[in-house]
């Protein structure tokens, strides 16, 4: 099949050029090779720019935060093309009728002046808009290595205006240069000239900001245009794609702008409309400006403080909480941290626990080995236990682990209530456990995944329905095993153990003080968009009149949360309730032993 090659008429390229429009950078910065070859790229700058040796200062600081159109002048077009004026006046614009000529007194709303093709009638050549420019020199004249150098009345302009790829090691020195014109410590006769309060900017300073390699028009790319003042700032993930996992932040912050954090001279706000914790400028013009140093976050509180704080308007707690440590990997996407004292004393006495039950059950004697010391034992187990994992029924074992272990295969043909009951109360947790070791693992691993991150938002529908759910079925659960404890108390006999009332008050209590604390976060916050679906703390949030009280209060609640669950985790071992944990590790023992006995 051969190729079909449509050629445009060169009359058309203007057209095309106000459609795709010039580069992002390219209305103060000038692309020299769409320049060169453009109907304006044989003249000099100061043929259209006379004015800029007139004002004090250029650029005039009192026309940059002004739109293109609100500075244009026609005049400035008609000097040499006076015939379009001529034109216009009979009604007559190119070859069409006008119908409203005041319309096209804008010439610069449909013509890039910098850009604009010849006409076909001026046009020496043939060129393709759809080939980069350097690769059809030639088409218009005899073919050069370089374009030629500017005029010595233009060399003035181009230091500053020509345009230079981002990579280019010429790039931050020239725009810094530009930018500096106003923003610099030689720019308070600027500021003062636009009667815009503007904080400069320490030059030598900024040289030792983590972004000063960088060319300013990274982080703001709408800069160097006209209607400067009212630019957005770039998005930071453009350059750093991971963002922190949940031991760095201490919380997923998935609401937080990263330069309501990051940024040095800066102050949050939370947007009324989204909900997010936004920032915005200190504007002193009397100091110098520091939001180009970035605050430090790691093992630091510096940057929490600037939310964290009695009094704040963010909804953020008054104090710094810790991060969720590995006690609350089976309800949250928590950390592998042992860093608050809660977690400490916790974890050492679950393992004291642990140890002396697996020192009791190694007292016995294990069948197929000679080893009588506990740690032998343990080695041969731990052997076995590996040898079965690469072994070819290793997919039985997984297969039995599913059936019997997490779904309760044996219990369920035993005791339906009794499974119904264990269920509502297990599988929850192990949902929650699941769910929580997908999203830390694919954040510490893969940060820049985007997928994954609404798992760590508590404010998405899915994570927050969810999460309410499995919270109902838990309390449930807690609620059937103590209705079912006391009913069967008369007939149970003497010298079997009771219910474990202690083991479900303490996990009842840490549900209940979960859902608290999520309708106290949510009403803090405002209720930000997702939160109705987490029902339950969205209907207790809706209890708060008086929410000024709730950023001191959340705090205490959260240490009594983490309380009551490292008070659960040090009675697990000696309660009644450990055949929790041991359950699953003996019947995945039994899994491994009955795959080895079958490969034998």
């Amino acid at each position: 099949m051969k190729t079909m090659k449509i050629k445009i008429p060169l009359m058309l390229f203007p057209v095309l050029f106000a459609l795709v429009g010039p580069r992002a950078e390219a209305s103060w910065l000038i692309d020299a090779e769409r320049f060169h070859v453009s109907a304006h790229g044989q003249i000099s700058c100061q043929d259209c720019h006379e004015e800029i040796s007139i004002p004090e200062r250029h650029p005039d600081p009192r026309k940059i935060g002004r739109e293109r159109m609100g500075i244009f002048d026609a005049g400035r077009c008609y000097s040499c093309h006076d015939d379009v004026e001529s034109d216009l006046d009979r009604g007559i614009h190119g070859k069409e009728k006008a119908r409203d000529p005041w319309a096209y007194e804008k010439c610069t709303a449909c013509h890039q002046p910098h850009y604009q093709a010849l006409l076909a009638d001026k046009a020496e050549g043939k060129l393709d808009p759809a080939r980069p420019i350097k690769e059809q020199c030639g088409s218009c004249h005899e073919r050069k290595t370089s374009l030629p150098k500017p005029s010595v009345e233009d060399e003035a302009c181009m230091a500053c205006h020509l345009s230079v790829p981002a990579d280019d090691l010429q790039a931050s020195a020239r725009i810094a240069r530009l930018c500096f014109n106003c923003h610099g410590l030689a720019g308070a006769k600027a500021a003062e000239m636009a009667g815009m309060p503007v904080s400069p900017i320490n030059e030598k300073a900024y040289r030792n900001t983590p972004h000063s390699s960088i060319s300013c028009t990274v982080c703001h790319p709408g800069a160097v245009s006209s209607g400067h003042a009212s630019k957005s700032t770039g998005e930071c993930r453009q350059c750093h794609l991971s963002r922190h996992d949940e031991k760095v932040a201490h919380d997923a912050h998935v609401g937080v702008t990263c330069e309501a954090c990051h940024m040095g001279n800066v102050e949050p706000f939370r947007d009324p409309v989204t909900k997010r914790v936004e920032w915005r400028r200190k504007k002193r013009p009397d100091r110098e400006s520091g939001i180009h140093r970035m605050v430090a976050t790691t093992d630091d509180e510096t940057a929490c403080t600037r939310c964290h704080f009695q009094g704040n308007q963010l909804g953020a707690v008054a104090m710094v909480l810790p991060s969720k440590s590995i006690l609350c990997m089976p309800c949250h996407t928590a950390t592998f941290s042992v860093r608050d004292t809660t977690t400490v004393i916790s974890l050492v006495v679950l393992l004291f626990g642990m140890a002396s039950v697996l020192s009791y059950w190694l007292s016995a004697t294990l069948n197929g080995t000679k080893e009588k010391g506990a740690v032998g034992k343990l080695i041969k187990l731990s052997g076995q236990a590996i040898r079965a994992v690469f072994s070819r029924g290793f997919p039985l074992i997984v297969k039995a682990i599913i059936i019997d272990v997490i779904f309760q295969r044996r219990l369920l043909r035993q005791a339906p209530a009794r499974w119904c009951i264990h269920s509502l109360i297990f599988l929850p947790f192990v949902f929650r456990f699941g769910w929580g070791i997908v999203a830390l693992t694919a954040s510490l691993i893969k940060p820049e995944w985007s997928w994954y991150w609404f798992m760590l938002d508590k404010n998405d529908p899915v994570t927050g329905l969810l999460f309410d759910v499995t919270g109902i079925m838990v309390i449930s659960g807690v609620c059937l095993a103590g209705f079912r404890g006391i009913k069967e108390r008369t007939r149970r006999s003497p010298d079997l153990p009771g219910q474990d009332y202690l083991a479900l008050s303490l996990m009842a209590g840490i549900i209940l003080f979960g859902f608290l604390l999520e309708g106290v976060r949510i009403a803090m916050t405002g209720a930000p968009g997702g939160a109705s679906y987490s029902f339950v703390g969205y209907a207790i949030s809706r209890c708060f009149s008086d929410i000024s009280v709730l950023e001191d209060a959340y705090g205490f609640l959260w240490y009594f949360h983490a309380v009551l669950t490292g008070a659960f985790a040090a009675y697990l071992p000696f309660s009644r309730m450990f055949h929790i944990v041991m359950g699953p590790i003996v019947l995945a023992m039994n899994a491994v032993s009955a795959q080895r006995r079958g490969s034998h």
